[in-house]
């Protein structure tokens, strides 16, 4: 009986010691647990101050490039429309009646291009436009003003059923086709622009390729590693803000590809 009783009791204190190991065993796997739960909430919080931190900083030196581009167009044309204006209104000769009427017909007319340069520059900057017209209408609009003031070829075709995105989006879209076209105009010197929109099942694609004298293969690299502190950056960073794709294809004399895929959700 005795011995009967001592093994109730070593089982009891065997039982007891397997118990306080378990729970200790559990104690220390939830300890680990909560301590690298609360590293990766921490590595995590650090990754979205960083990535916020540089989206913040590209939207300002896009912002600021912005800037520089209002800055320059208005000081290229309205500046000099006006000037030529104000020369000739300061030259009228009031005894030449024919030649003050010639110049102040000039003048108006200057002042005329001045005020529309101003309202296409308050346009392409406002988000209405894309609201109101639909990304494929705006585009058209850029393309039709780029063909009458440039000496491009442009070809534009749209595939697909239409899928109308948010505002956002194709506001977003319409920026990265902007600073394309604008880098076409500015650093290609070619003679042919080739834009296709194509709405895919699951997302839109834009494709934007020109004829001109293209990149080397070590601003290529530079673009890929994200060493860039340009249009491409830019247009990268947009991208991104879409969730998408931005691929860019060059080679000297050959021309320059730019593919941007975003989803629609």
């Amino acid at each position: 009986m005795q011995s009967q009783n001592d093994y109730v009791i070593l089982l009891a204190i065997a039982s007891t010691i397997m118990l306080l190991f378990l729970l200790s065993f559990i104690a220390a796997i939830l300890f680990l647990y909560q301590k690298k739960h609360i590293l990766y909430n921490k590595q995590l919080e650090d990754f979205k101050n960083t990535y916020e931190t540089s989206i913040l900083q590209t939207q300002l030196e896009i912002q600021e490039q912005t800037f520089q581009d209002i800055s320059r167009e208005i000081h290229d044309n309205i500046g000099l429309s006006l000037t030529l204006a104000k020369l000739q209104l300061n030259t009228i000769n009031y005894v030449e009646r024919k030649k003050t009427t010639e110049n102040v017909d000039s003048s108006i007319d200057l002042i005329s291009k001045a005020i529309q340069d101003l309202s296409d520059i308050s346009k392409s900057l406002n988000s209405e436009l894309i609201k109101c017209n639909g990304l494929y209408n705006t585009l058209k609009i850029s393309i039709e003003k780029i063909r009458s003031a440039a000496t491009y070829k442009i070809e534009f075709i749209e595939e697909g059923d239409v899928v109308f995105l948010s505002a956002h989006k194709e506001l977003i879209l319409y920026r990265i086709a902007q600073e394309a076209l604008n880098n076409i105009l500015k650093h290609a010197f070619g003679n042919l622009i080739w834009i296709k929109l194509k709405y895919e099942t699951t997302h839109i694609s834009l494709t934007i390729k020109d004829n001109g004298r293209g990149f080397n293969k070590h601003e290529i690299e530079k673009y890929r590693s994200g060493k860039t502190n340009n249009g491409l950056t830019n247009m990268r960073t947009r991208a991104l803000m879409l969730d998408g794709t931005l691929v860019i294809e060059s080679a000297p004399s050959e021309g320059t590809s730019i593919y941007v895929t975003a989803p629609y959700q």
